[in-house]
């Protein structure tokens, strides 16, 4: 932990001190403030990391793809990107969510502390090329007008 993340976890304290609460953080609720505070390479809280799903998915249809959004940090690109996917697969409730970022969060915090770094933002795949002519469903109309102007239908 920096300084800064024990700095906030007292303060945490504090504020509970002064909303009445008088006994000190067992250990359960002190592990609770710390993974609260941010206790990660990307700084970033489950919250936080909720807050920018939510704004993405109401803002998204401004960009033309999530490579174009201005993400804080490239690490959100890939979390919000599985939970996307994830959360339609498999039709998650808003608590399954969080728990989901939370996760991901703890998974690339573990592949920072490897050693490893977060890639960069970019589309995952190019956009389908669109083959010249007409759709498959642009010839069946076509041949409907030509049996249609025959006298066939």
């Amino acid at each position: 932990m920096t300084e800064q993340q024990i700095r906030l976890v007292c303060r945490q304290c504090m504020d509970r001190c002064r909303a009445g609460e008088t006994w000190p953080p067992d250990l359960a609720e002190f592990v609770a403030l710390i993974s609260e505070s941010g206790a990660n390479p990307f700084g970033l809280t489950v919250d936080a990391v909720m807050e920018e799903y939510r704004r993405w998915r109401n803002e998204s249809w401004r960009y033309d793809g999530s490579d174009k959004y201005p993400w804080p940090q490239p690490v959100l690109y890939h979390i919000c990107l599985e939970m996307r996917t994830r959360g339609i697969e498999r039709q998650m409730t808003q608590g399954e969510l969080k728990r989901l970022a939370e996760r991901q969060l703890t998974k690339w915090a573990k592949h920072v502390g490897n050693g490893m770094s977060v890639p960069p933002v970019r589309r995952q795949l190019a956009a389908p090329k669109r083959p010249l002519g007409p759709t498959p469903i642009e010839l069946l109309k076509q041949e409907y007008e030509r049996r249609k102007a025959a006298g066939f239908v």
